[in-house]
């Protein structure tokens, strides 16, 4: 039952991609950030309240929590969203992967030993990346996903920091908790992003942008999280984690069949190099 749950939670990620883009046809990056938060943060909250899951907030921990939810939620879709309006969701789906990288590199710079399989991952994850990027011409400011691209790595990044911060509140809180307080202060300090931009009255949206809203927020944002921790309860995190290997996958087909993006070879070659360095890089 998990493993079909958790092969539909990929489907769902995978999807957000295009649902974004959808989305952005019709709504501002920030806004569509915003309302996506908007929406999802009272309903996990109420998820984790029925759980009996809620509990205060020691003093000492609100400014790392408010600090998770900056990188977390706030500049981490902030970024995403902006990203998607200049490259496509194939190329998003893959280096948004890149917050292994990241994680490893720091980890490797607080201390920890990388075994030589680790190294490889990383060399071939880095190769991948750039075949994805220029797109197997290694001229990168001439390729039109540039900007996008580079801000979806930067994306990776933001999640690296927000993953390692995390950790050390994990145990205090459990994850379930800690995403729905992340999500509520993310949510709240995305409204001055909205608000430069220019509210969107949402009356004015149409079905199809009210469609990749709801699919944003209740099924990627609430739905697919709640399956993720509570496959965590019941399976090992490893074989919990190799599920999202798949997404871009289901990206790449559906990007293709809905959006009507192109695959390439090099994107094909570099996903295929990057998630491998990925696999590596997680498992030694």
């Amino acid at each position: 039952m998990y493993i079909v749950a958790l092969l539909f939670t990929m489907l769902v990620w995978a999807g957000s991609f295009i649902f974004i883009k959808i989305g952005l046809q019709e709504i501002k990056p920030y806004n569509l950030a915003f309302y996506r938060f908007i929406l999802a943060s009272p309903v996990l909250l109420l998820a984790v309240y029925l759980k009996k899951r809620l509990k205060s907030v020691k003093i000492k921990d609100i400014l790392r929590i408010v600090i998770l939810a900056i990188t977390g939620v706030t500049l981490l879709y902030a970024v995403q969203f902006v990203a998607l309006m200049y490259t496509t969701a194939t190329n998003s789906s893959i280096l948004m992967n890149t917050s292994v990288i990241f994680i490893a590199v720091i980890s490797f710079l607080l201390g920890e030993r990388f075994t030589k399989l680790k190294t490889l991952g990383l060399c071939l994850s880095f190769l991948g990346v750039m075949l994805v990027v220029s797109r197997g011409k290694f001229e990168f400011f001439s390729s039109k996903t540039f900007i996008g691209d580079m801000l979806i790595i930067f994306d990776g990044f933001l999640w690296a920091i927000y993953t390692i911060l995390g950790k050390s509140l994990l145990e205090k809180y459990g994850p379930d908790i800690l995403t729905a307080y992340a999500f509520a202060i993310g949510s709240i300090l995305l409204f001055p992003f909205a608000l430069y931009e220019g509210i969107t009255n949402p009356l004015s949206l149409s079905m199809t942008a009210w469609i990749s809203l709801l699919y944003l927020s209740l099924l990627c944002s609430v739905f697919a999280y709640l399956v993720w921790y509570s496959a965590l309860t019941v399976m090992e995190a490893t074989k919990v984690a190799v599920f999202v290997y798949i997404v871009p996958f289901f990206t790449a087909i559906m990007a293709f069949s809905v959006l009507g993006e192109e695959i390439g070879i090099f994107t094909a070659l570099g996903g295929i190099l990057t998630m491998t360095g990925v696999y590596l890089v997680e498992r030694h």
